[in-house]
């Protein structure tokens, strides 16, 4: 079995995840933190097999494209760095939401 990829949640996601259970706390708090596990869990089986997911924004440079991953309602950005071994999480955004056409570039 191949190493598995290190995954890196940028501040952007730290900030969103706070939103998201703030946001689900304020209607039920008793699925606040079940909402957040669900989550997690999800950006962390992108250490095995990163690629599956479907390409949102391609680019001809293999580390700029963004790939999604749906965890309904929402929808976890990334980007998947081949030969660091690293998937690089960028932001959560509900699926209602307006989807994001550009990224920030990384370090």
């Amino acid at each position: 079995m191949d190493q598995a990829y290190r995954i890196i949640l940028l501040p952007e996601v730290i900030s969103d995840l706070s939103g998201i259970y703030d946001f689900v706390e304020s209607d039920s708090p008793q699925n606040a933190v079940a909402v957040i596990r669900k989550l997690m869990e999800s950006i962390d089986s992108l250490d095995q097999f990163p690629q599956r997911c479907k390409i949102h924004l391609s680019s001809k440079v293999a580390d700029r494209v963004v790939r999604s991953m749906s965890e309904p309602p929402f929808i976890i950005y990334y980007r998947v760095i081949d030969q660091d071994r690293v998937v690089e999480v960028m932001t959560i955004r509900h699926g209602a939401r307006k989807q994001p056409k550009r990224f920030k570039r990384r370090g």
